[in-house]
């Protein structure tokens, strides 16, 4: 295995853990989809996913199915992290500020949006293995810029709501403000994430196709060329995804565990 794989089986050992803990926290603090914590167990499967077929890839160098399930996971991965900000800062807003209608239209849109570039991200990654000519090749590649783009956007919201939330402070119960203090801290370390994505989903295919299959084509360089799923350059894989996305992890964990939101609805129905 070269670096990339040692790394994989890292990431295999540290989401074990976390994926524990988003089903106990799923548990403490509901499993509804717009609390947020079901998210963080959807991302370690996705990156337990990821790394095993990225050590199956490298196994296997001919095998472009495990390329594309890997490649397919790193983007994905962005989905459920930006997903599950969204759903905490609906947990930030309840009992007060979730009363604002635009908060909530804003976040069911912003919602929509990653789900479209997560289905984006994931029929373009599955057009390429499947692709018969070069031309189905760019398409399926403009399909991930299309995404990654959203992603950003979906990034944008996710600050604006963060703000949003603090400039009205006073509507937030006293322990949904520690949450919303780990979402802030988050906030750079998922734009790296986020910047990666946009990065890697315009770095040169690593692909071609030949006799109407697909293989793999690693010649295709240009200064974006580190930054894709299959470069060996570990470094950017290590720096600006997999430690902004755990360390984002991690907070969330924490706080989730060490807060107790219960009170602020035993608060608020006690009047």
């Amino acid at each position: 295995l070269d670096a990339r794989g040692i790394i994989s089986i890292v990431v295999i050992v540290i989401y074990i853990p976390v994926l524990l803990a988003g089903v106990v926290l799923s548990m403490r603090h509901g499993f509804a989809r717009k609390a947020g914590w079901i998210y963080l167990v959807i991302l370690s499967i996705i990156r337990l996913i990821g790394s095993v077929t990225h050590i199956l890839a490298e196994q296997n160098p001919t095998n472009t199915t495990y390329t594309t399930i890997y490649t397919i996971m790193e983007a994905a991965g962005t989905s459920p992290l930006l997903v599950a900000t969204l759903g905490f800062l609906m947990t930030v807003a309840q009992y007060g500020l979730d009363q604002k209608p635009q908060l909530q239209q804003g976040h069911k849109l912003v919602s929509l949006v990653a789900l479209i570039a997560l289905i984006l991200a994931i029929v373009g990654g599955t057009s390429i293995s499947s692709a018969k000519t070069e031309n189905d090749l760019n398409n399926a590649n403009t399909l991930r810029h299309v995404s990654s783009a959203l992603f950003a956007v979906v990034y944008a919201a996710v600050i604006f709501l963060t703000f949003y939330c603090w400039q009205h402070k006073k509507m937030i119960r006293t322990y949904r403000r520690k949450l919303l203090m780990g979402i802030s801290i988050t906030l750079p370390f998922l734009g790296v994430r986020v910047l990666e994505g946009i990065l890697s989903a315009f770095a040169p295919l690593q692909f071609a196709v030949q006799d109407g299959h697909v293989v793999l084509a690693p010649g295709n360089t240009n200064a974006l060329s580190k930054f894709s799923s299959q470069s060996s350059a570990w470094g950017i894989y290590l720096f600006m995804l997999v430690l902004p996305e755990y360390i984002s992890v991690v907070i969330y964990a924490v706080v989730g565990i060490v807060t107790p939101l219960k009170k602020d609805a035993e608060d608020y129905e006690g009047g």
